[in-house]
């Protein structure tokens, strides 16, 4: 039994194309909800209904306690476990690949510097 790699390289170029689109929709999504904040403030409310949508900002509190607050015994007593599967995913080539970014970050150095030369 063979495994097919051209295969699972196709899968894995769309899982690398979706965690790039996903980086840039939260950072899309941040900004939209930091302007509906902004306006919440500045018209003095929590909530606000349009012709579309509805938005109730409401505060919210989450308790934890870290280990090493706690004497080994304690923690021992009432620390529970959870198990798992995690995927660790690296692009190796390409723009989202730690040689792209690098090429990318090199490019970028190179046009502020020939930017500052031009300048003096």
């Amino acid at each position: 039994m063979s495994l097919d790699f051209t295969e699972i390289d196709g899968v894995l170029d769309k899982w690398n194309w979706a965690k790039g689109e996903e980086a840039a929709m939260k950072k899309k999504i941040e900004e939209c909800k930091t302007k509906v904040e902004a306006f919440l403030v500045k018209a003095g409310v929590t909530n606000l209904q349009t012709a579309k949508y509805k938005i109730e900002k409401r505060m919210q509190q989450r308790e934890s306690v870290s280990k090493k607050d706690l004497p080994a015994d304690i923690w021992s007593q009432y620390a529970k476990t959870s198990e798992f599967a995690v995927l660790a995913f690296t692009a190796l080539t390409g723009k989202r690949s730690a040689a792209g970014k690098a090429k990318a970050k090199a490019k970028a150095a190179a046009k502020i510097k020939a930017k500052a030369k031009g300048k003096k």
